[in-house]
């Protein structure tokens, strides 16, 4: 009798516990299967970099072309 009487005061307590890290090893399962997280590591990083260095290039070409001309007017003043 006695036992059962340990088995009704601590079992639950230890059950909660169970249930408890059972939950916690679920989530922390569930997190490697976010959706965000994968479509994160879907894009390719090669591709992002070529574009933006395109953009780069594209940005300081066109404020060259239109600096230049101004850049040509001092050089001519100063010769």
């Amino acid at each position: 009798m006695q036992t059962f009487k340990q088995i009704k005061k601590y079992g639950s307590r230890a059950l909660v516990a169970v249930s408890a890290g059972a939950f916690g090893t679920a989530a922390m399962a569930q997190t490697a299967t976010n959706p965000i997280n994968q479509m994160l590591e879907a894009i390719g990083l090669d591709g992002v970099t070529a574009s933006i260095i395109a953009v780069c290039l594209i940005i300081v070409g066109i404020a060259l072309a239109m600096k230049g001309p101004d850049v040509a007017k001092r050089v001519i003043r100063k010769v």
